[in-house]
């Protein structure tokens, strides 16, 4: 058996030998002509220390994840990045339940799929034109927008730091829209049409808990306030029809905005073909805003929806199965390592999920290459909550060095402790983590925050080069 401490003087000293070993290499031959002077060597004996402070740096931190690793007793996967470079890796390829880490897999699927200016578009419909500003039915047809919310629900996202940075699509706009096409009576009701996805408003295999803990709201086409009707807790109250709870709410905004609606609000599929008349649109935040606020507040609704829309684009089929096997091709179209995947849904709640942390951190490095940005940089970087400031870090970390200097994507479930994303320490470093074991949901964390501790420091202390 190899000791950690063995290990990391090993480590160190094979260092040693190749930097001296590169050194001798790389050293200008000395000679009595006069000759041109040639470029610095890369190893000069005035950088020798800095170069054997950086290894020795790595076998420390080596040695520190190591004994945290062994003091928490799960099964866990490591993968830190420096670029192009990795810095240390632990079983990278094991694949683990990820929890909501998952969403970083739809995320990137999502943008190079529909791209990050898809905007979703919600649209009231009639089958005849006003007539003296009266329409006989109303259909509010949805296409997928988790983001839809009236003022109220706006206004208490607002308030709450977890949602500070939530974009919403406002429904009271499409009441806007009606006047603007002359419309001032309803003869016949509004009708929520979410028939662009399935109607199964969870995911089946998903445990009990999860829908009396209102992890996600029902899942719809159409679905406005995340599927809430009541939505302050305690105790929220999920609509039963998403989609005639959507009507509802527009007939409630349009009553209050002068035009007369008759008859109640419920769901139905609306007309097509000849004859339909589009009289309100409205469009959501890019889908790069959309995507931002599924990863920072891991919105689970918003994750399982989006896979949906995947099915349909890829598949024709806006269910998790045909959605959850449009990621996966996506994934593995733009090269990342995809063995031992496996996705059942699209948040991370259903706990057969497997990923290994080479693929979380492949996604998090692939580059943003859209014409018209610059430096190519991550595309997922800035869409991440931010330690101390934003999303489900806006409370973590907050007041230490690692304040601001932290954007990752959070995943916990009991038995399951993840976090991945992007590191400004002494070096910048990309990593993702995931362990499996018998611990609770927040006894994972404080692991996460030594380990994010433990790289920030990497190299530790050493000479300028």
């Amino acid at each position: 058996m190899n000791l950690p401490g063995r290990r990391s003087i090993g480590t160190a000293a094979l260092a040693v030998v190749s930097l001296l070993s590169g050194w001798f290499a790389l050293r200008p031959e000395r000679s009595g002509a006069a000759v041109e002077t040639a470029p610095r060597p890369v190893w000069t004996p005035d950088r020798l220390p800095a170069l054997l402070a950086e290894a020795q740096g790595t076998a420390d931190l080596e040695r520190a994840v190591d004994e945290l690793l062994a003091a928490s007793g799960a099964r866990s996967c490591l993968a830190v990045y420096e670029g192009e470079r990795p810095v240390l890796l632990r079983n990278p390829e094991q694949t683990l339940v990820p929890a909501s880490t998952q969403k970083i897999l739809v995320a990137s699927a999502a943008l190079a799929v529909l791209g990050p200016d898809f905007r979703f578009e919600t649209r009231v419909v009639t089958d005849a034109p006003p007539r003296d500003g009266a329409v006989g039915t109303l259909w509010l047809v949805g296409a997928g927008d988790p983001t839809l919310a009236t003022p109220e629900y706006v206004q208490w996202l607002a308030d709450r730091p977890r949602f500070a940075l939530h974009q919403a699509t406002a429904l009271v706009a499409l009441v806007d829209g009606l006047k603007a096409a002359g419309v001032t009576t309803v003869s016949g009701g509004i009708v929520g049409d979410d028939s662009r996805y399935d109607r199964l408003r969870i995911v089946p295999s998903w445990k009990a808990n999860y829908v009396v803990d209102n992890e996600a709201g029902p899942l719809g086409a159409l679905a406005v306030n995340g599927g809430f009707t009541v939505f302050d807790p305690p105790p929220e109250k999920r609509a039963d029809d998403p989609a005639a709870h959507a009507a509802a709410e527009l007939t409630r905004l349009a009553t209050a905005a002068g035009i007369a609606v008759n008859g109640p609000a419920r769901s139905g599929t609306a007309p097509t073909g000849q004859g339909v008349t589009t009289l309100a649109t409205i469009r959501s935040a890019p889908l790069s805003e959309v995507v931002a606020g599924m990863l920072r507040e891991s919105d689970n609704a918003a994750a399982e929806l989006l896979v949906k829309e995947l099915g349909v684009v890829r598949r024709h089929d806006g269910s998790t199965a045909a959605g959850t096997g449009a990621v996966i091709d996506a994934l593995a179209e733009a090269g990342l390592p995809t063995a031992g995947l496996r996705l059942g849904d699209g948040s991370g709640l259903e706990v057969t999920n497997r990923a290994s942390c080479a693929l979380l951190v492949a996604a998090l490095r692939m580059t943003d290459s859209r014409p018209g940005t610059s430096g190519g940089g991550p595309r997922l970087s800035p869409l991440l909550a931010v330690a101390g400031q934003s999303g489900t870090l806006s409370l973590r970390l907050a007041g230490t060095p690692l304040e601001g200097r932290l954007r990752a994507k959070t995943g916990s479930l009991n038995g399951v402790s993840g976090l991945a994303g992007y590191l400004d320490g002494r070096r910048t470093l990309t990593f993702a983590f995931v362990a499996n074991g018998t611990f609770s949901d927040s006894a994972g964390r404080p692991t996460q925050d030594r380990l994010v501790a433990l790289l920030a420091g990497y190299p530790g202390p050493q000479p300028r080069l």
